[in-house]
């Protein structure tokens, strides 16, 4: 299973939600791009990153720190966080991304995201499937959308999607562990998507679990940040689940 250490941006800094509420962000690293070297220089070169200013917008804003992390050797980057442009997805593509998350953008112009997946190709997307009180969340986890979770990934998957980073908003930035009933469920009605879990991850036994259930990958936030996972011990996870 790959592990994605998190980095989220917000006013240029790395900050960490609570249940997805902008009023309870929490300053972890004035520098995203020294935050990141240092998962990288461990090994840990694929990295998540969501701009949470462009997430609360609708428009990408923290550039010059994506533009930061790009420069550092050996990384590779997932974005996020207010794409809604096809012109936003090229120059984060043309900046050296590895694959850009589209989120709202998604679920409010199916179509429009069709065609841009077909332009560019479904491995450079991935779609966010971000569930608050069991309905999708978009808007920076602010409004909820009316469309199943299910519904929303077989209408993408049928697009040629593989990838999703699927978010249990309640449980972000809380550590108390990921939603493993959700997550199995998913696993269990789409057995070919790559399913990346986020939110509330707080230990190795909670990665191991994760995998246990056959999920693809995790995004490792808080975590990391507070020491409930230690560096090390996510540095041996991910060569074990590798190997």
């Amino acid at each position: 299973m790959q592990v994605f250490p998190s980095i989220n941006i917000q006013q240029g800094k790395v900050v960490r939600l609570r249940g997805g509420d902008f009023k309870q962000a929490v300053v972890y690293a004035e520098s995203p791009v020294e935050a990141a070297r240092r998962y990288v220089d461990a090994g840990l070169k694929r990295i998540h990153v969501t701009d949470l200013d462009g997430a609360k917008i609708g428009i990408v804003k923290n550039w010059k720190s994506i533009e930061g992390l790009l420069e550092i050797k050996g990384i590779k980057v997932i974005v996020g966080g207010g794409v809604r442009s096809r012109e936003d997805i090229d120059r984060l593509l043309e900046l050296g991304v590895e694959r850009v998350i589209l989120g709202s953008i998604a679920l409010t112009l199916p179509n429009l995201v069709k065609s841009w997946i077909q332009s560019v190709g479904a491995k450079r997307i991935a779609i966010a499937v971000d569930v608050k009180n069991g309905k999708l969340a978009v808007g920076g986890w602010m409004e909820e959308f009316e469309k199943s979770p299910n519904l929303f990934l077989m209408e993408m998957s049928g697009f040629g999607v593989k990838t999703f980073v699927c978010t249990d908003v309640q449980r972000e930035g809380s550590l108390e562990g990921p939603n493993l009933e959700w997550y199995g469920e998913l696993r269990k009605f789409f057995k070919e998507a790559d399913l990346v879990a986020s939110g509330g991850i707080r230990s190795i036994t909670d990665l191991k679990a994760l995998a246990a259930l056959g999920v693809n990958g995790a995004v490792i936030g808080k975590a990391l940040y507070e020491g409930s996972i230690k560096l090390e011990e996510l540095q041996k996870f991910a060569k074990s689940s590798q190997a």
